[in-house]
């Protein structure tokens, strides 16, 4: 398939020194806004390729990360990878890396060497712990930036209790929504200063632990404040937060608002909760849950799901069921909002995927295509560097980068 290159990064291109996950997505929100991406992958591939090796021939783990990029491997340790890697950041916007503090410029690779080529390129550095302190240069993936954030002791329930750990990258993801936001920021700055090669470009570094630290905002706030550190609660508040019906299905139901409380004690038939000196306001609310908790739960036990949900609606009080990935893969509002979407497959027929959490009115994105096989657009991009096919010849010959039929991945 090949790359659309819609969206509003469309004519952009990006440098792709990234691998696993952290990196790896934040180059695909690139890809889904319209940047080309040249993903370059040590000999052997991006290690992310062997994550889901067991699970067939499907790979979930690298198409989630990987998908609509362009790949070539190039080795970085000799010396012809490296003139190849110059060349390539000559003719880019920007580049994202994701090892640690220090490797790029072992390689050769350094910020202040691209530079050199390229005055305007933006560099996205994202490591485990940043580019400073004393475990700056520290190896570092999801889990540990779960654990050295606070997040697995904020979703513990108590001091004593196990820490927990939140399945799909959380870290990671979150770390690659960060990068690339960095990567965005810096791009406007250059384009407002001049654009690119009339304007310096910029460094930008982001990390696992800085971006689980951003992300817990309200809970680190509060213990800076007070010195009190938070745990998990079964149910935040007794009227924002999940319940079973009579039919055993989960729904949840979010009121905050003054009015959302009395709609609720109207639906329910219990006008008399609004003027309960236990629940007259969401403070005492707060301070008496578990007797409203309890109120609620065997109210919520006399109608179905759906029931509740339809009294809810019409009550116009914010209200959900809780889905599985089945309701979410067959929801109506999911699809006509494109955040689940299809390609087209090498069969001749379609394979869902994740679609794109943004909508532009005027420069729409979209999924730029399936994950590439390893090295599958060598010749492309290097063509694309000015190589001649003579001298991609001698690159291979000289190490740098292996024939592009030598593996698929």
């Amino acid at each position: 398939m090949g790359a659309l290159m819609s969206g509003p990064l469309a004519g952009y291109r990006i440098l792709d020194f990234t691998r696993f996950q952290q990196g790896p997505h934040a180059t695909v929100m690139l890809s889904d806004l319209g940047a080309e991406i040249w993903k370059v992958e040590p000999p052997g591939g991006d290690p992310g390729r062997g994550v889901d090796a067991g699970a067939g021939e499907f790979n979930r783990y690298f198409e989630a990360h990987d998908r609509g990029k362009r790949s070539i491997v190039l080795d970085l340790r000799c010396e012809a990878g490296r003139e190849a890697a110059l060349r390539m950041a000559e003719r880019v916007d920007g580049v994202i890396e994701n090892y640690r503090p220090g490797v790029m410029e072992r390689l050769g690779l350094g910020f202040e060497t691209l530079r050199e080529v390229n005055p305007g390129i933006v560099m996205v550095s994202a490591s485990a712990f940043g580019s400073l302190g004393p475990q700056a240069g520290e190896p570092g993936y999801d889990v540990i930036g779960q654990a050295t954030g606070g997040v697995m002791t904020l979703h513990a329930a108590s001091a004593e209790a196990e820490p927990v750990t939140l399945p799909g990258g959380f870290a990671d993801q979150v770390g690659a929504m960060q990068a690339c936001v960095a990567m965005l920021a810096a791009l406007l700055e250059r384009e407002r200063n001049g654009g690119r090669g009339k304007a310096r470009g910029q460094q930008v570094d982001v990390s696992l632990l800085g971006a689980q630290i951003a992300l817990q905002s309200v809970y680190l706030t509060g213990y800076l404040g007070t010195g009190e550190q938070s745990y998990h609660r079964r149910r935040r508040m007794p009227t924002f937060t999940f319940y079973q019906a009579g039919d055993r299905r989960w729904f949840v139901l979010a009121v905050i608002d003054p009015k959302n409380w009395h709609a609720l004690c109207e639906m329910l038939g219990r006008p008399e909760w609004e003027d309960d000196p236990r629940f007259c306001d969401a403070a005492v609310r707060m301070r008496n849950s578990e007797a409203l908790e309890a109120l609620l739960e065997e109210a919520f036990l006399l109608d179905d799901r759906d029931g509740w949900l339809r009294r809810l609606r019409e009550a116009d009080i914010p209200s959900a069921p809780v889905n599985d990935y089945e309701a979410v893969a067959s929801s109506e509002q999911v699809w006509a909002n494109g955040y689940l979407t299809e390609l087209p497959d090498e069969g001749g027929g379609t394979r869902r995927v994740v679609g794109l959490p943004w909508r532009f009115s005027e420069t729409p994105g979209a999924v730029q295509g399936h994950a590439p096989g390893l090295n599958a657009d060598a010749d492309a991009i290097l063509s694309a560097c000015g190589y001649e096919a003579e001298q991609i010849a001698d690159l291979r010959a000289r190490g740098a980068t292996p024939p592009r039929d030598g593996s698929t991945g």
